[in-house]
């Protein structure tokens, strides 16, 4: 569920009714998680298109009139699956809920804005063909801000993953809901051009900073890039950093890069990184400790960026870079492993 929806929700004001896709089985447009909201005659998001929404918004609207949330089973199968239109030939089930009560979205779109993640736990209870749903929110620690809710490990690494799971046997679905994350690019050469380019893709809001202002000529990026001329460390110092924010040093010598390091570790963000050989790595690190610079949060840098890919372009490492930035969002399980090969390629 995108922020905008959840302030569309947390809005309240006017009938509102909310498709949700919980489970898939083959092939589906859309994903567990993806989300229809019906507010006062108008759509925000989608579940898919065609047939399939179109049963949704059928049943939002008869969710509203009955008060009452339902399931619904949308199979594209057999005889369907042949017809004229478009379809994935697979089955979803769809959670409808009308929406009285705005409380748990404000409470979660506060967090959201904060930059943290939240999830959204609903226990569907179906009993004697009605169907019911116990919700809790619970912040980025897994503890209930709305709802009650015991510890659930599944819960946890829906959170962490940034990733819906649904347990039929229990009836529970963990929703989780992503902050608007911000990728500043602290350099606007040729690595950072090519990140700026790929980005955006990826659902990151994108700022790239530098003190050239050649180099930021709205020719060389996308439309919805932002870019800021100034100074690394008052770039730093003035941009809204959060527990969402990515940040990539890619600046054109050792000296701004260093400097960027130092102001980056005042700052909160999720990711933080710089480009550079084994030997500037280590030269930087042990720069910034020696200043006394908190060593934990120094080992939480990413440094050298990138995933190790044998990349060489400045297109191919972007990816590399993103690559990782992705592993980062998802919390991958394979995080360890890239941390310690980081160390090696330090050495």
């Amino acid at each position: 569920m995108g922020i905008e929806l959840v302030r569309a929700i947390a809005g309240g004001g006017t009938d509102m009714a909310l498709a949700t896709i919980i489970d898939v089985k083959g092939s589906s447009p859309r994903h567990p998680g993806s989300k229809l909201l019906l507010r006062g005659g108008g759509i925000l998001g989608s579940v898919g298109g065609g047939r399939g929404e179109a049963l949704a918004l059928e049943a939002c609207r008869r969710a509203l009139a009955d008060r009452a949330p339902a399931l619904l089973q949308v199979a594209m199968t057999g005889v369907e699956a042949l017809g004229p239109d478009p379809v994935c030939g697979g089955a979803s089930t769809m959670l409808i809920e009308p929406l009285a009560e705005t409380g748990p979205y404000r409470l979660a779109l506060e967090r959201l804005e904060r930059g943290e993640r939240v999830l959204l736990r609903k226990r569907i209870l179906e009993r004697a063909g009605t169907v019911a749903v116990e919700l809790a929110v619970l912040d980025a620690a897994g503890m209930p801000i709305w709802g009650a809710a015991g510890p659930d490990p599944a819960a946890s690494r829906s959170l962490d993953r940034g990733q819906a799971r649904f347990d039929p046997a229990a009836g529970v679905f963990c929703d989780p809901l992503l902050p608007r994350e911000r990728l500043l690019i602290l350099g606007a050469g040729h690595v950072g051009r090519a990140l700026a380019a790929l980005a955006p893709a990826l659902e990151f809001e994108v700022t790239v900073v530098d003190d050239r202002p050649e180099f930021l000529d709205p020719a060389r990026f996308p439309p919805e890039v932002a870019t800021v001329q100034a100074g690394f460390e008052q770039a730093i110092a003035a941009f809204p950093f959060d527990a969402a924010t990515y940040a990539v040093v890619v600046t054109r010598g050792h000296q701004l890069d260093l400097a960027c390091v130092r102001a980056l570790l005042g700052r909160p963000w999720r990711y933080a990184g710089f480009m550079g050989s084994a030997r500037k790595t280590r030269l930087i690190l042990d720069q910034v400790l020696q200043e006394g610079c908190d060593p934990v949060r120094v080992a939480d840098l990413w440094a050298p960026i990138g995933l190790d890919v044998a990349a060489e372009t400045p297109a191919e490492l972007a990816v590399a870079i993103l690559g990782e930035l992705v592993a980062v969002r998802r919390n991958a399980g394979i995080l360890p492993a890239l941390r310690s090969a980081r160390e090696s390629r330090r050495a």
